[in-house]
């Protein structure tokens, strides 16, 4: 390609700016998918706490009241679960987590269509650069 082909290329088709934006958009998705990874793992770490929570509350429970029947026990606990500081807590947690987690992913599927769209862009600028190469190569045969 001519200098001026290669000014054309770069200032009017932008094609490295477009190969540019497509690996940040690559790094973008990477920084994502690792926090979304870190809040997955948090996640459970919580959901952990929670059923270690409950396994100790139900011990005690059942300690505290050893007469009571399965079906009054089974009440009992929910209304024990239900109003246990520390599972209010950790299910606090968990929401927020949960609802960080559906962020990221919502930001991942945009960062993958970003990209996408980027790589069908380049496709299109090769393909047109092909188309002018032809050109010129057909004028250059017929001169």
């Amino acid at each position: 390609m001519t200098d001026k082909g290669l000014d054309y290329a770069e200032s009017q088709l932008g094609v490295h700016s477009v190969y540019d934006e497509v690996l940040a958009k690559r790094k973008e998705l990477d920084d994502c998918l690792t926090a979304l990874s870190e809040k997955r793992d948090q996640r459970r770490d919580i959901e952990t706490k929670i059923e270690t929570r409950q396994t100790e509350l139900t011990s005690d429970e059942y300690g505290k009241h050893p007469d009571m029947t399965v079906s009054g026990m089974d009440r009992h606990l929910k209304l024990a679960f239900s109003e246990d500081a520390d599972l209010i807590d950790l299910r606090k947690q968990i929401k927020e987590i949960t609802n960080e987690v559906e962020g990221l992913e919502y930001d991942r599927s945009i960062t993958e269509t970003d990209i996408k769209i980027g790589i069908a862009r380049l496709h299109e600028l090769g393909g047109y650069l092909q188309y002018l190469a032809a050109i010129k190569a057909s004028k250059s045969r017929s001169t």
